[in-house]
C-alpha cells in the first residue's frame, strides 16, 4: 500500500491527485469531487449558472441527468455498458460537493473511466429523461413523508440554518422541482465543470502513472477555469430556546433533535469541541447513551455528534422515545446538555474517550477507499491534507483546559433548538409544562409543509 499526492500536467485538469494504491485485489476506483454541491443553488455563482433564475435543487437535478445520457449513449446503453464490464459508476450530490465515481476490475477500467468521462464530459440532457427525472424527484419527496428521521433532519436544519445553503434541503423542494428546466441543468454543467472545480482521486489496483494516463486520454478537454465555491454564509445565532414540533398524524414515537450552531471545521475550538461530544453522547457507553437507555430505557438510541464541512455545521443530541415519554425524555437531555456545558466532563470521560477516538480511528481509513473518500473531503473543504494521519496525536494532545474553553466559548443551553417529529396533540401538553420549556417559543408545522 502507498499514500501519495502528486500534481502534473496530465492530472492538471484536476486540482491534483489524491492516489490511495492498493493491489490487494484488482479493483481500481477513480473520482472527480466537484467543489461545489447544493450550497451554489442560491449563491453568485449558482445564479449565473442557472441563468439569473436561482432554483433550489438544480445541482442535484443537473448532475442527476448527466448520468441519464452521454456522449452516443442512451441511460438504457449506459447501464448495458456497465453491467457488461461489470462496473459501477455512480453521481452523488451533497451540499458541500458532488461526486462522480467508478469502479471496475484492472482489465476493463479504461471502458469504465471511458464511460465516466463521456457522463462528465458530454452530458447530453436529454428531454425525456428530464421529465422522467422530474417525476422520481417528486415520488422522492413523497416518499420523504414518511421517513420521521428525514423529516427531522430536514426542518432541524431549515430552522437552525435559516435561509443560508444548508438550510435548504439538497433536493429540492415541490415548488423548486417543478421549476427546474434543461437550459438551467446545461448552464449549471458548463458554469461549474472547469479545471480548478475539480478534485481527482483514485484508490485500488493502480499506480500514479496509470492515472495521469488515463486523465490525459480521457479528460483532456475539460475546459480551464478556477474554482466556482463561495464562502457560506455563517447563520444567525438564536437567542431562547426554540420547541418546533413536525405534526404528524398517528405517531407512537417521537423523532428528536436538540441541537445549536457550532465552530467551523477550522476553528481551533472544533477537535477539542469534538472530543468533548464524543465523550457525551459519541459512543455506545457514553454519558447521554447511559442514562437516556441504560438507566431510564426511554430511547433505544441516544447520540450526540459535532458537524464539519466548509461551512459552519451544528452539534446536535438525538433521540427517539415513545410519545408518551416525549417530554420526559426532553427534559432529562435538557437537563444532561446544562449539566455538560456547566460542569464540563465527568471524571475518567476525557481519558477514555481520548483512547476511544485513537484506537477506532483506524477503522475509518483502514481500506484505500476510505482514506481516499476522507482525504477528497479534508481537500474540497480546504483543510490540512495530513489532517487523517495526525488526528490521533492531535486527539492525544487535547488538555482539559482547551476541551474547557471550546465548551465555554460555544455551549449555549440556553438557546437550543429542540425539533420533534410527533403528533402535536399527543406531546404538547407535557411539553409546555417543562420547566425548562417555560419561556421557550413553541411552532407547530404540518410535517407535509416543506
Amino acid at each position: 500500500m502507498s499514500t501519495t499526492q502528486t500534481s502534473s500536467p496530465a492530472s492538471a485538469r484536476s486540482e491534483g491527485l489524491i492516489l490511495e494504491e492498493n493491489h490487494d485485489l484488482p479493483l481500481c476506483r477513480l473520482q472527480l469531487t466537484m467543489r461545489v454541491g447544493s450550497t451554489s443553488d442560491q449563491t453568485a455563482a449558482g445564479t449565473a449558472a442557472s441563468g439569473g433564475a436561482p432554483i433550489l435543487g438544480l445541482c442535484n437535478f443537473a448532475s442527476e441527468l448527466q448520468r441519464r445520457g452521454a456522449g452516443n449513449r442512451t441511460r438504457a446503453a449506459i447501464d448495458e455498458a456497465l453491467d457488461g464490464l461489470g462496473a459501477g459508476l455512480s453521481i452523488v450530490c451533497w451540499h458541500d460537493q458532488v461526486l462522480y465515481d467508478v469502479m471496475a476490475l484492472r482489465e476493463h477500467f479504461d471502458r469504465a473511466v471511458e464511460i465516466l468521462a463521456d457522463v462528465v464530459l458530454r452530458p447530453t440532457f436529454p428531454q425525456d429523461e428530464s421529465e422522467r427525472l422530474r417525476r422520481e424527484l417528486l415520488a422522492n419527496l413523497d416518499d420523504l413523508r414518511d421517513d420521521d428521521s428525514g423529516l427531522l433532519h430536514r426542518f432541524f436544519a431549515r430552522a437552525l440554518y435559516g435561509d443560508t445553503p444548508y438550510g435548504r434541503a439538497v433536493a429540492g423542494t415541490e415548488e423548486s422541482t417543478m421549476a427546474l428546466h434543461l437550459p438551467g441543468a446545461q448552464a449549471w454543467h458548463r458554469h461549474h465543470l472547469v479545471t480548478g472545480n475539480l478534485v481527482t482521486g483514485a484508490a485500488g489496483a493502480i499506480s500514479g502513472s496509470d492515472v495521469e494516463a488515463l486523465l490525459a486520454r480521457h479528460f483532456g478537454e475539460i475546459p480551464l477555469g478556477p474554482r466556482r465555491d463561495e464562502p457560506i454564509a455563517a447563520p444567525p445565532l438564536r437567542r431562547g430556546r426554540k420547541v418546533l414540533i413536525v405534526d404528524k398524524p398517528e405517531r407512537t414515537q417521537s423523532q428528536i433533535l436538540i441541537g445549536q450552531l457550532a465552530p467551523h471545521w477550522k476553528d481551533p475550538s472544533w477537535l477539542p469541541l469534538h472530543v468533548s461530544t464524543m465523550a457525551f453522547g459519541g459512543t455506545f457507553t457514553a454519558r447521554l447513551m447511559d442514562e437516556v437507555r441504560a438507566k431510564r430505557g426511554l430511547s433505544y438510541g441516544a447520540s450526540a455528534r459535532l458537524g464539519n464541512g466548509r461551512g459552519q455545521r451544528s452539534l446536535y443530541a438525538h433521540v427517539f422515545p415513545s410519545a408518551q415519554q416525549t417530554a420526559e425524555t426532553v427534559e432529562l437531555v435538557l437537563r444532561l446538555y446544562e449539566e455538560w456545558a456547566e460542569k464540563g466532563l465527568r471524571p475518567g470521560e476525557l481519558d477514555f474517550v481520548k483512547s476511544y477516538l485513537q484506537k477506532s480511528h483506524a477503522f475509518t481509513v483502514q481500506t484505500a477507499d476510505d482514506r481516499l473518500g476522507l482525504r477528497t473531503r479534508l481537500q474540497v473543504c480546504d483543510m490540512p491534507t495530513d489532517d487523517e494521519k495526525t488526528y490521533p496525536d492531535r486527539v492525544a494532545r487535547v488538555s482539559e483546559a482547551e476541551i474547557a474553553t471550546a465548551m465555554k466559548t460555544w455551549l449555549r443551553p440556553d438557546d437550543l433548538l429542540i425539533t420533534i417529529v410527533a403528533t402535536a396533540e399527543t406531546v404538547m401538553p407535557a411539553l409546555q409544562k417543562l420547566p425548562g420549556l417555560k419561556d421557550a417559543e413553541f411552532e407547530v408545522v404540518p410535517y407535509d409543509s416543506y
